[in-house]
């Protein structure tokens, strides 16, 4: 059996929860994750409450640990962790508990290439529910918001990333990203979702109505959107990656370090082949620019 703990929140959740079934699928082992986090921002809730997710078999029989490998990079007034897609993970033994690098209890795991080849597969895993399909429709509805051709959603997170230094997008990425829609389509309308409602609309370069009711209309919202801006967090990734309407999806340049970073991603290699980027600049590169600058940059400082 493999196992894994889910820390952080909802987004952290979801790669812990989709690594730990790919690697078990993949190997031919059992499988089974405690729904209840620890080390998280809503008590131990289970955060996936709204999809329909299979939480696997009663987990037994556990003697292993797998650490995570990570790599500390002195980046710009910053330590970053810097975490590729750890290889080790394919020939680990049967009965192992994937967890963080040293003992952390909650690993990153933080790379689309473990999904390589099974994307819509695990995309399946992650179904929205009915019954709440039909909530979040009708409380669009209540707050007059049409999820159109013209409607861009931006995600914004607030919440603890205000404690955390030089995290929060700077005001520009928001001003550029919001440009760059427009000029693809100058009747583009802007609605933000966010779980920080009075702080988003500090960053915005307009008034724009800002949404929140609960994580899983949030993350519906995101994940229905035609055309999405996110943020530095991994709610906004995993809505946006499992978004199948989506035209355009924008995020942060080098994504937690998008303010500061000289080539460095936080955390190592977060950039998606379904996204484009937003850099300091305003500039708009792709999955292959990022990700090539991204290699060249960790093996010119030997961090691969």
């Amino acid at each position: 059996m493999i196992t894994t703990n889910l820390t952080g929140n909802l987004g952290n959740h979801m790669w812990q929860y989709s690594v730990c079934r790919t690697v078990a699928e993949k190997l031919g082992y059992d499988w089974g994750i405690d729904s209840s986090p620890t080390h998280d921002y809503h008590n131990g809730m289970n955060q996936m409450y709204f999809m329909d997710v299979d939480f696997g078999k009663p987990i037994e029989g556990i003697v292993n640990d797998f650490h995570e490998k990570w790599t500390i990079h002195q980046g710009i007034n910053e330590q970053v962790n810097i975490t590729m897609m750890d290889e080790r993970v394919w020939s680990i033994e049967d009965n192992t508990k994937l967890i963080g690098h040293n003992g952390a209890f909650g690993g990153i795991y933080q790379s689309e290439r473990y999904f390589e080849g099974i994307h819509e597969k695990v995309r399946s895993w992650f179904k929205i529910k009915n019954e709440y399909e039909l909530e979040y429709e009708k409380k669009l509805q209540e707050i007059g918001v049409t999820l159109d051709d013209n409607t861009c959603v931006i995600n914004f997170r607030g919440g603890e990333y205000r404690t955390i230094p030089n995290v929060v997008c700077r005001r520009e990425y928001w001003r550029d990203s919001i440009n760059h829609m427009l000029s693809l389509n100058p009747e583009m309308k802007f609605i933000i979702i966010t779980d920080d409602p009075a702080f988003s609309n500090y960053f915005m370069p307009f008034e724009i109505p800002a949404y929140h009711i609960d994580i899983g209309f949030d993350f519906y919202v995101v994940n229905k959107s035609k055309w999405v801006i996110i943020s530095n967090s991994t709610f906004g990734w995993w809505a946006a990656w499992l978004n199948n309407n989506v035209n355009k999806i924008l995020a942060p340049k080098y994504f937690g370090s998008h303010n500061q970073s000289d080539g460095y991603w936080c955390v190592g290699e977060i950039y998606t082949s379904k996204f484009d980027y937003v850099d300091r600049e305003g500039n708009i590169s792709d999955y292959e620019t990022c990700k090539n600058e991204a290699i060249n940059f960790y093996k010119l400082k030997n961090i691969i």
